[in-house]
């Protein structure tokens, strides 16, 4: 008895635990969205003790059926297949007829119903008209029986498919595809049931008028990708000629090529141009595209849309990389010939390339056209340049020997030196611009950080000078020098009519005034001398200098881009406004010496002066490492530095040029 009852208290223990773990198992499964339950035929016909089989096509699983009436007809069931009796003696209506209704259930509770219709014997209808229809070649249609008595056999004359097919009965439907005209003989469709009862349709296939979705395409270039016109209504069987102007008809695909299949048309251009694609099927029906491919658009290389020069005297090419051939150049006008020395067209190598060289700074624009009319407006940028000088070049123009024309320089109570810079390196007592032992823009004596300074001439003084507060900058970070580098645009100013050095000698940074330090407190507020003799210049060069002074110890170490020498003193405001502008020197009468260093191209001896003080200010390169002390005048420019690095390079100041 304690054994039966120990049994009975583990089992009871067992089936809550049980009950969880299933529950626990219906919520871990997931929620699927129940699917319509729908089967292939929602309405049959059948004589009494006939069955038929009703498939379900979408379902939850789970099947079971109900007929309404079971007196009528009876359902089961098999996996998915559903099979319907009409009751042997169920009782009919007056007309021989009755019906009921079949439902079919799925286990998420989705019901399909199927009508059943009982009868003792049926008459053969169908969907169509006695007359029969028309089809065009290639239509469909489905014609659907009615009413009859099952076991239905669909029969054709021989040959009659050639015309038309007849596709397998589904359910009690007859799909009808029609393949090729008939003519006036229609094709006999005849229906026949298993109690022998027979309907027949004639259908008579007709020719269709050629319908195209589109008659019209256009390419933007040859290259373009296909385009595709779908074919809504033919006959089979295409072809396609084409058509330009008023021409004859060809089968020639120049302009673009067509192709079908599967009732879809592909239309790839080849080239420019405008032709009718002319479309035909097999049964003469015509129909046209109109078709527009455009011209290639006019590129250039890398897709530019502008051109750049750097250097008035630099050159550039540029291919045209797309294009539609007979490439021309519009005729040069006054603006092109004012700022270009040269533009043309060469071919190399099958290329065709256009060729520019630079003549004057500013902006100009050209005009490129095709065989096909394409035409590229396109802007081009004589740019400035800087020209690296670094410790082996400087620039000379020999003032002693200008003074031999010019006695002016010998007594100048006003003086006015600019320049636009970078300095690359850093040392002691580098030079930038100006005149040995009489008005200088140099670096102070210190090696690292110095200061900007100005070295001039006071009667009665040794070696006055004139610091800047700033330090220079570089790019070079030796020795704890001031990195990174930046450009300057530095004015210094001789003024002999003022009494005291404080306003006789200004140095301008930027455009603003930089406050002085007297190297020496001896003058730091005398009276300065009334005027300055330009061949007084000391070293062993004895000529005004860009980039340094003195020897060749004094190198300049910079990326130099203009520099100016005017015989008057400059005030901020004229500083500030012009600093680095191309100036027009027919603009300024004072403006004796002006030098821009932006050629752009080596082999250059000399730049010209763009000042008013002539040709006697070229200033001419000098090449330092010949000879220590023994600097080479007139010599040629190199065009690179440290091997193959351009001494031309962008100018990257800050100011408005």
């Amino acid at each position: 008895m304690k054994r039966k009852l120990s049994f009975l208290f583990l089992s009871a223990l067992t089936i809550p635990f049980f009950m969880v773990s299933c529950s626990d198992d219906k919520e871990e499964q997931e929620v699927k969205p129940a699917t319509d339950l729908v089967v292939d035929n929602n309405s049959v016909t059948l004589l009494q003790g006939d069955e038929i089989t009703v498939s379900i096509t979408s379902g939850n699983g789970d099947y079971y059926v109900k007929p309404f009436d079971e007196n009528v007809a009876t359902a089961t069931i098999n996996g998915n297949k559903v099979t319907i009796k009409a009751t042997e003696n169920s009782q009919l209506e007056e007309n021989n007829r009755t019906e009921t209704t079949i439902l079919i259930v799925d286990g998420r509770k989705k019901v399909a119903r199927v009508l059943v219709r009982v009868a003792k014997l049926w008459d053969l209808t169908v969907d169509a008209p006695e007359e029969g229809f028309d089809l065009f070649i290639g239509e469909k249609r489905l014609v659907k029986i009615l009413t009859g008595n099952g076991d239905y056999q669909i029969s054709i004359p021989e040959g009659a498919d050639k015309f038309l097919e007849v596709g397998e009965l589904s359910g009690q439907v007859i799909p009808l595809t029609a393949k090729f005209e008939t003519g006036a003989d229609p094709v006999n469709i005849t229906i026949t049931d298993k109690k022998g009862k027979t309907i027949t349709i004639p259908v008579v296939v007709n020719i269709v008028d050629l319908t195209l979705k589109s008659n019209e395409a256009t390419f933007a270039e040859p290259d373009a990708e296909s385009q595709y016109i779908s074919i809504e209504r033919d006959n089979g069987g295409y072809s396609f000629t084409y058509q330009v102007g008023d021409s004859e008809p060809t089968t020639n695909a120049t302009i673009v090529e067509a192709t079908e299949k599967e009732n879809l048309i592909t239309l790839k251009p080849k080239a420019r141009g405008d032709v009718k694609v002319i479309v035909t099927d097999q049964k003469g029906s015509v129909e046209e595209i109109s078709v527009k491919v455009n011209p290639y658009n006019l590129k250039l290389e890398n897709e530019a849309t502008s051109l750049i020069i750097g250097g008035y005297e630099a050159s550039t090419e540029i291919a045209i990389t797309r294009g539609n051939g007979d490439y021309k150049l519009a005729q040069l006008t006054d603006d092109n010939k004012t700022y270009l020395k040269t533009a043309e067209l060469i071919t190399e190598d099958g290329a065709t390339k256009l060729k520019l060289t630079g003549k004057k700074l500013v902006a100009t624009t050209l005009e490129l056209s095709d065989a096909a009319g394409q035409k590229l407006t396109l802007p081009v940028y004589v740019n400035p340049v800087c020209y690296r000088m670094e410790y082996d070049v400087c620039f000379k123009i020999d003032i002693k020997k200008y003074a031999e024309s010019h006695s002016e320089v010998k007594s100048m109570n006003q003086l006015t030196f600019e320049v636009v810079f970078y300095p690359t390196y850093t040392r002691s007592m580098q030079s930038f611009i100006g005149l040995e032992s009489v008005f200088l823009l140099r670096a102070e004596a210190k090696d690292v950080n110095p200061r900007f300074e100005i070295a001039t001439k006071i009667n009665g003084k040794s070696d006055p000078r004139f610091r800047s507060q700033q330090t220079i900058y570089c790019d070079d970070s030796e020795g704890g020098r001031k990195t990174p580098g930046k450009w300057y645009h530095i004015a210094i100013v001789y003024d002999g009519t003022k009494s005291s050095t404080k306003e006789a000698y200004k140095m301008y940074i930027n455009g603003v005034r930089e406050t002085l330090t007297p190297a020496d407190n001896s003058y730091e507020d005398c009276a300065p001398n009334s005027s300055l003799n330009l061949t007084d210049v000391g070293g062993n060069d004895k000529a005004l200098l860009i980039g340094r002074s003195g020897d060749s110890y004094r190198v300049g170490y910079c990326k130099v881009y203009q520099a100016r020498m005017w015989k008057r003193a400059l005030d901020e405001s004229e500083i500030k406004a012009n600093m680095c502008k191309i100036l027009n020197a027919e603009e300024h009468s004072d403006l004796m010496g002006y030098w821009v260093f932006s050629k752009g191209v080596g082999g250059t001896t000399v730049f010209e002066n763009w000042g008013n003080g002539g040709s006697g200010l070229d200033a001419q390169v000098c090449l330092q490492n010949i000879s220590e002390n023994k600097p080479a005048w007139g010599a040629e420019l190199p065009a690179t530095y440290n091997g193959d690095k351009s001494r031309f390079e962008p100018i990257e100041c800050p100011h408005s040029y």
